[in-house]
């Protein structure tokens, strides 16, 4: 999935992993196997987790908090039509 995150990559994957934590535990977390695959721009990060726990990470992702901004941009399971789609859709939201 593609996540538009006005920080870090480091910062972003720690943040839902906590997030995670505090709502599912930390064995949820550890099977959804988080990991932050690519960088598409400077705002633009890829997360790969496993398709079973898209549901909880979205719901990480929602609720990460208010100092934070994780908007979802699509999902997809190639990279290739990910980076393009997201980027089309950046464009279009007109986001800096």
């Amino acid at each position: 999935m593609v996540v538009l995150f006005h920080s870090s990559p480091e910062e972003l994957l720690s943040t839902t992993t906590e997030r995670m934590v505090d709502m599912f535990g930390h064995v949820i977390t550890q099977k959804a196997l988080l990991k932050i695959i690519d960088k598409s721009g400077p705002d633009l990060h890829v997360i790969r987790c496993r398709s079973e726990y898209l549901g909880e990470v979205l719901c990480a992702l929602t609720l990460i908090g208010t100092e934070h901004l994780a908007v979802v941009l699509d999902i997809s399971g190639t990279l290739r039509s990910l980076r393009t789609r997201a980027m089309v859709k950046k464009m279009s939201l007109r986001l800096p």
